[in-house]
């Protein structure tokens, strides 16, 4: 196995903005590109196979020789280079074969890989190749049933020895199942022993199955893991989409909506072209001039390797301006957090950014205090949150109701941290931030991912989620499986945090039917069923090509538990699950979910999905709040909405957020009204700022609330013309070569 190691301790590179403010962006990520080192980045999958089997020709016969080809083959299957991956490992199962007595541990390694390549195969030749609405949707069926069954079958022969020598591990089991899946021969075609029974998955509730359209939207890009943002980006009161890939040549995409809830992609258009890579993104409008900027998060996962410059870019209105150097913002950490919030209430959005910190290098979080005029500074030691740890997920939340925002981050490895905000100090004028994690009870998980505060259970209290990741072997097949059948695992599962209104959370996620292990990377949440009470929706998975398991929607029952409506809502997707947005594209009056699949190998390419919401007959409004003292695009403010419903008056109270740690909704408030009769009134904390109650909302309708108005503007919405199911089915759009050749 190729293994090299940078063993360097830096406080984190420090980039002289102003000496290379003419070295353009651009010509920086290209540079970034050409020079990646494979022995670096794991994830130059091309280039590592050819090291790999460049070492092992040199060698002479034997173990150290078997396993570097084996390595090598590996890499290519990673590298999408998937039959020449196959042909090499073949040829070593035959080695192994023509020997009279191969040692087991080597041959069931052997034949795990194949197992694997000839999955992704069947992936390539029926999912991507010859994509269906059921395509990888867990449990298998319909469309998603394979037309060229051969990478099934080969991969089924090498699970069931696997299966028969090691019936102990899950893994194998729960891949001979999903390949059976495959070929429409499940549950029958499973021996017993080794069938996972189909009421293992099923929902208790039928949520209603919301379609993968898609292809017919054109928003089915190809690409890697990356991140999503969902909002309207034009102005022009319709929902659009940007996306990235993670690949440091992956070009950044933007759709925007035509106005029937289907897009036109127009990324050239808006001055993209060239703004690569980016495992997550965030929005807001930073510079308060009414429309939303973006900022694109890079090298998170790649520590040594991952010394890349973010990217602020200034919405203009009809374009994109890369602003990253001139506002004070370029620095190289790898991280892919990046949280906007105005924590000093002066009516302009800061960001806080969580980098990622190892053994091998130490790179302290930031925290840039906006000060006016596009211009930034990193104030993170002064306030107290120059956080040194692995930060995989950060969320802004007034947890404590004092009227300014608190701080909580996730780490990998470290126990999270939760900093309340003590407000501005009278003398030096900076705001302080204290760590109160101890206190609060919100340490764990130790390995955790995104995160996010919510009101779960609508009581006028920020709640906290927090996602485990588990590890980074490919074991984790085995603990999801184990939590599908009910078994003892070593995961640490969700973490549900309802807060008490003292300072302190109670930890509920077993009483609230989440304690589960789904191995969540991108996460956020919304109203799936406009009941009112937020869900949500889990992308999962980890690199290694077979963690193949669902994506997964949790349904929130009346603000008390979550009932599992994965397979019902046909939201189990099994490819990589990365960013994740709620909206309503279509502007029907319920919320649809974007989600970017794809994993992290140059190889592990999948389209987007954009799950069409089938309605549910609930009430909702849609407000879009605009602050005036406050941000202008009211990011932070509570709103609390109080309706009239044949049992009582009942009050259902929102953030206004683009809600998870990893993928971003709009920020526009699309609120489930349930069975409400009237709107009684609107309540609006403003961040930053005062409190308002507007009255004369109507249900089902839109509404432009503007601080220190007199009252609601209503918005005109007309429906689509047409639904985007209505537009002929395209291929998904080629991505790009991940890396230069």
């Amino acid at each position: 196995m190729l293994v090299l190691m940078l063993l360097v301790v830096v406080a984190g590179p420090v980039v002289n903005a102003e000496a290379q403010s003419s070295d353009s962006m651009l010509e920086r990520l290209t540079r970034i590109a050409k020079r990646a080192d494979p022995r670096l980045n794991r994830f130059l999958n091309t280039q590592r196979a050819k090291l790999i089997e460049s070492s092992a020709n040199s060698l002479p016969p034997g173990g150290e020789k078997f396993k570097r080809h084996h390595d090598a083959a590996d890499e290519l299957v990673k590298a999408g280079q998937i039959q020449d991956g196959i042909n090499g490992l073949e040829r070593l199962l035959g080695q192994l074969l023509r020997m009279k007595a191969a040692p087991l541990i080597v041959e069931s390694a052997v034949r795990q890989s194949l197992a694997i390549a000839y999955l992704r195969l069947g992936e390539q030749q029926n999912c991507v190749a010859n994509h269906g609405a059921d395509s990888c949707i867990f449990p298998i069926a319909g469309s998603g049933v394979h037309a060229f069954p051969g990478g099934s079958r080969k991969a089924i022969e090498h699970l069931t020895w696997l299966v028969e020598r090691q019936p102990d591990r899950l893994r194998y089991r729960w891949l001979l199942n999903l390949a059976a899946m495959t070929l429409g021969e499940y549950p029958a075609a499973v021996p017993e022993s080794a069938r996972l029974a189909p009421e293992l998955f099923e929902s208790k509730t039928d949520i209603g199955r919301f379609v993968d359209i898609s292809a017919a939207a054109g928003v089915n890009s190809m690409g890697l893991a990356g991140g999503a943002n969902l909002d309207d980006f034009n102005g022009d009161g319709w929902l659009d989409l940007f996306v990235t890939s993670w690949g440091l040549s992956d070009q950044s995409r933007l759709f925007l909506n035509r106005g029937d809830g289907t897009f036109d992609e127009r990324t050239t258009e808006w001055g993209l072209d060239g703004v690569v890579g980016g495992l997550n993104t965030s929005h807001a409008d930073f510079d308060n001039d009414g429309d939303l900027d973006i900022l694109v998060l890079r090298g998170a996962w790649l520590k040594s390797a991952g010394h890349h410059p973010n990217s602020l870019l200034r919405n203009d209105g009809d374009r994109f301006t890369d602003v990253t150097v001139e506002s004070g913002l370029l620095t190289e950490h790898p991280g892919q957090v990046g949280e906007w919030g105005d924590y000093d209430g002066d009516g302009d959005l800061d960001l806080f950014l969580g980098n990622e910190s190892s053994r091998q290098e130490t790179h302290p979080c930031q925290l840039f205090e906006n000060l006016g005029q596009g211009k930034f500074r990193d104030v993170a030691p002064a306030a107290g949150v120059a956080h040194v740890a692995y930060v995989k997920g950060a969320s802004w939340g007034d947890y404590d109701n004092d009227g300014d925002l608190d701080l909580y981050l996730s780490a990998m490895w470290s126990p999270n941290v939760l900093y309340e905000n003590l407000g501005r100090n009278p003398e030096t004028g900076q705001c302080r931030f204290r760590n109160v994690t101890k206190a609060a009870g919100v340490a764990e998980p130790t390995t955790s991912f995104a995160t996010w505060f919510w009101d779960y259970d609508n009581d006028g209290w920020e709640d906290l989620l927090v996602c485990s990741y588990g590890s980074f072997t490919e074991s984790m097949l085995d603990v999801v499986a184990s939590d599908y059948l009910g078994l003892p695992h070593g995961d640490e599962c969700f973490r549900l945090y309802r807060n008490r209104g003292d300072g302190t959370f109670d930890e509920v996620s077993e009483a609230a039917g989440l304690r589960h292990a789904a191995m969540a990377m991108g996460a956020n949440f919304g109203d799936i069923d406009n009941d009112g009470y937020l869900d949500a929706y889990f992308g999962t998975g980890q690199p290694h090509l077979g963690t193949l398991i669902p994506n997964r929607m949790f349904r929130n029952v009346d603000g008390k538990r979550f009932e599992d409506v994965t397979t019902s809502g046909g939201f189990g997707h099994l490819q990589k699950g990365h960013g994740v947005a709620f909206g309503d594209v279509d502007h029907d009056g319920d919320q649809d979910v974007f989600i970017v699949m794809g994993g992290a190998y140059e190889g592990d390419g999948y389209m987007n999905v954009l799950f069409e919401n089938p309605g549910h007959g609930n009430h909702w409004t849609s407000l879009e709040l605009q602050g005036t003292q406050a941000n202008r695009a009211a990011l932070g403010s509570r709103i609390a909405i109080e309706v009239e419903t044949d049992s009582g008056v009942r009050k259902i109270h929102r953030t206004v957020n683009t809600g998870g740690s990893f993928g971003c909704s709009t920020l526009r408030q699309e609120v489930g009204l349930a069975r409400a009769t009237k709107i009684v009134s609107v309540t609006v904390e403003w961040c930053g700022s005062g409190t308002q109650v507007f009255r004369g909302v109507e249900l089902n309708r839109a509404y432009r609330l503007v601080e220190g108005a007199a009252g609601p503007v209503a918005v005109e919405r007309p429906a689509p013309s047409q639904k985007p199911t209505s537009r002929p089915t395209s291929r998904p759009t080629s991505r790009p070569t991940s890396q230069p050749k």
